[in-house]
């Protein structure tokens, strides 16, 4: 319940930027279509392919109202941003 403490534009931004569920899910479809991977180096190598291809899909990435979470921000925490 503390999740709703926060103001609207910040609640979105925490729900939606959910990084650990994303990476567990893209991590999920690698392994999934493959039972049995050949050996341990190959298995390393699909994880770090897909953890790559994340980071070229969240690399340029910009935070919708932006301004207004970072005002929120310096209120609730005051002398800390």
């Amino acid at each position: 319940m503390s999740y709703y403490r926060y103001p609207y534009e910040m609640r979105k931004l925490i729900y939606t930027a959910n990084i650990i569920e994303s990476v567990n899910s893209v991590l999920r479809k690698v392994t999934r279509g493959r039972k049995v991977f050949p050996s341990e180096e190959s298995l390393s190598k699909s994880v770090y392919l897909a953890i790559r291809g994340l980071e070229k899909k969240w690399g340029g990435r910009k935070i919708k109202d932006w301004g207004i979470i970072y005002a929120q921000l310096k209120e609730l925490y005051e002398g800390r941003i």
